[in-house]
């Protein structure tokens, strides 16, 4: 299948088979080639600040214990007992310098080593050899607060899996410093529909806005603060910008511009970052490169995917969701979709902020993304997963299983960005499906390489 989607990667409409979102037989080999040979986002390192602190979290199909050793380095251990397998975490999260199992009493060090076996004198072979049974650790690594792990011995070190979508989040990061925290704790959801279907809306889909959410914009979600003079004089509109990368991930930003200019200018003069205070930005631009501002200057809404299944968006709302005298305020989210099965994902949700901004500020920015991208989101979370569902009921019949999906949108309309800041394969079409073409290109190429053994 995987073969045949690269076949008619030129062909009118990029089609996918259907049962790629439904089919558990494509879920399995996902897990094998697709999760296990790619590097995943497991958390952030502002969550474990103690030694001894851990987090249990998902790496493609395997429960994890995420942990900060005695030395203050990150461990990734497969939860599950060397003995007979038994789970060693059920807490979400904690702080202990060991784990012991339930069932057999093994005790293993937050670094993954065995160091305790009840009767391991009286009742083992003398031959019996304690880091011979340590748990199975995955890769980790930490980049600016980020947890990264795979299984993979073959995987690239991440700075290359991230390839050129590294520079897009340094220059996220950098904005604010560099320095961002966790905000509240992480939020969780199941969602009915296969973990790509969410994870591409989040690499580029623009398309659905005015449809899915015409009840939020009819609410005026976005306000009156793009008018208000801040960004200039005279009439303004979004222009979108797409960017896909041969890794898979994907990046879409949207611009603030006069009217009629259908580009960015190539310099900024005067700088301006919608949803946070005035007074910062001159610290933010102080902070940054000068590619890096033009990047982050006047953009409203930034969003996308680091392949395979991490997403994020930053994007300001107001009092359409807040109270009436709160400002425009931007909140950026961090989501990770784990397949629990080909029709049912799990979403896991962070809030980041800036540790330079105030504690109201930090809380007003919690609280408009949980009031509209989490679980109990009241104007857009809601709403795509009443699509997603009814694209999973609707998607593996008789006859719905053999017609192909489209993804042609924008195909061959979009006007490459040549002077753009960043890397990647940069085009102007506010409404293309560019970044899901290449999120699905790097899809099929993992999935096909498992057809070659």
């Amino acid at each position: 299948m995987a073969e045949a989607l690269r076949r008619q990667e030129s062909l009118p409409g990029f089609p996918l088979d259907r049962r790629a979102f439904f089919d558990d037989v494509v879920l399995d080999r996902e897990f094998r080639q697709v999760f296990k040979e790619s590097w995943q986002l497991l958390g952030f390192a502002s969550e474990l600040p103690d030694p001894g602190d851990y987090l249990v979290r998902r790496l493609g199909n395997d429960s994890v214990i995420v942990a900060r050793d005695e030395q203050g380095g990150f461990s990734v251990l497969l939860n599950s007992c060397s003995h007979r397998g038994t789970q060693l975490c059920r807490a979400t999260f904690g702080n202990a310098a060991h784990f012991r199992c339930s069932y057999h009493g093994w005790t293993f060090a937050n670094d993954g080593r065995l160091v305790g076996v009840p009767s391991i004198r009286s009742n083992y072979p003398k031959d019996f050899r304690k880091q011979d049974h340590d748990l199975p650790r995955a890769r980790v690594t930490c980049y600016r607060g980020f947890i990264f792990a795979t299984w993979s011995d073959q995987a690239p070190p991440l700075e290359e899996h991230l390839g050129d979508f590294r520079w897009y989040l340094d220059a996220m990061l950098d904005l604010a410093g560099g320095e961002w925290e966790v905000y509240g704790p992480p939020q969780r959801s199941v969602m009915k529909g296969n973990w790509k279907v969410v994870t591409d809306n989040f690499a580029g889909d623009g398309y659905h806005m005015g449809t899915t959410h015409q009840a939020a914009f009819e609410q005026g979600i976005y306000g009156d603060s793009l008018a208000d003079g801040t960004l200039g004089k005279g009439e303004l509109e979004l222009i979108g910008i797409n960017i896909g990368t041969p890794q898979g991930h994907a990046v879409r930003a949207g611009y603030v511009v006069q009217k009629g200019r259908r580009t960015l200018p190539s310099t900024v003069t005067d700088p301006a970052y919608i949803g946070y205070p005035r007074e910062v930005w001159e610290q933010f631009t102080a902070a940054q490169t000068p590619e890096q501002v033009r990047f982050n200057s006047h953009c409203e809404v930034v969003h996308g995917v680091v392949f395979p299944n991490a997403a994020f968006l930053s994007v300001s709302h107001d009092r359409a969701i807040g109270r009436e005298n709160d400002p425009l305020t931007k909140y950026v989210v961090w989501r990770v979709h784990n397949p629990i099965d080909a029709r049912r994902t799990e979403c896991t949700y962070w809030t980041l902020v800036p540790r330079q901004l105030d504690e109201d500020w930090k809380r007003r920015s919690y609280a408009f993304q949980a009031r509209s991208q989490s679980a109990g989101g009241i104007l857009f979370e809601m709403d795509d997963f009443e699509n997603f569902a009814r694209i999973d009921a609707a998607i593996s019949g008789t006859v719905a299983d053999t017609a192909p999906l489209d993804l042609s949108l924008g195909l061959g309309l979009g006007t490459p960005v040549p002077d753009f800041p960043g890397p990647g394969r940069a085009e102007y079409l506010t409404l293309s499906e560019h970044n899901q073409r290449a999120f699905y290109r790097r899809w099929a190429e993992l999935m096909e390489e498992g057809t070659r053994d």
